[in-house]
């Protein structure tokens, strides 16, 4: 080999081990299975990412979605589409509930059981006041609100959806809307695996160690969100909250 072709061909090699090494880690993706006990969040890579009302591009789109956005999504289901990729199911506060194709996807957290429980709150409560009320039911009262919150450039509304044994608040803007708190004393079994009944020493094999203790208290923290988990004076869970900063 001349000293042209060595050199070119060196050039490939070192091209090629670049573009390896800036690739995504070939870690495997959830199963539906999976994520059918466990959701997992989920973040949009790319721009005017389609979200479509079945796994594949022959459904409709229900909206659109951007990475910029920053949008935490809560992935419940996975399927094989036609085209034989991957498409998973995902619940948006602006898009509602429906799939995107895993190659628009990232997914964080994997390995983080705080934040994969607080992911199935949002399942199993709703990331939206229309999916708390097909979740939940209707609630006793509701209760709107609109204000302008400090450091912010528009209004909120504020939604206050009572039921006998808990209460979910929600805020909503122009592109959508999220969970803000969730309290409950019943109605629902529990957050995820954490249910109403359990003593201490299962909720920390689940949860591992309080984060902070209070009054009969515990508290976990996992990015703007917590949970506080109240244990009676029988040392079982009585109460279950959960919080997330608005922004």
């Amino acid at each position: 080999m001349n000293g042209k072709k060595g050199w070119i061909l060196l050039c490939i090699l070192w091209a090629g081990s670049v573009l390896f090494a800036g690739a995504p880690a070939g870690a495997s993706l959830p199963s539906g299975e999976e994520l059918r006990v466990r959701p997992a969040p989920a973040f949009v890579s790319g721009t005017g990412v389609n979200v479509r009302s079945g796994p594949s591009t022959a459904f409709k789109s229900l909206g659109k979605l951007d990475g910029q956005d920053s949008e935490e999504l809560a992935a419940v289901d996975a399927a094989r589409g036609e085209d034989g990729k991957t498409w998973f199911l995902i619940l948006s506060a602006k898009a509602g509930e429906g799939w995107i194709r895993g190659d628009f996807l990232r997914f964080e957290g994997l390995d983080d059981s705080l934040w994969r429980l607080i992911t199935r709150i949002r399942r199993d409560l709703g990331v939206t006041p229309v999916m708390a009320v097909s979740r939940l039911g209707k609630p006793d009262t509701t209760e709107n609100r609109s204000f302008r919150p400090e450091d912010r450039p528009e209004d909120v509304t504020e939604t206050e959806m009572v039921y006998p044994e808990g209460t979910l608040v929600f805020w909503s803007m122009k592109d959508g809307a999220f969970l803000v708190s969730a309290d409950f004393t019943g109605r629902i079994g529990g957050f995820g695996e954490v249910a109403f009944g359990a003593d201490a020493d299962a909720v920390e094999k689940l949860l591992g160690p309080p984060h902070g203790v209070r009054n009969r208290v515990w508290t976990y923290h996992s990015g703007m969100s917590r949970i506080h988990i109240r244990f009676g004076m029988d040392g079982r869970v009585d109460r279950l909250i959960l919080e997330r900063d608005p922004y």
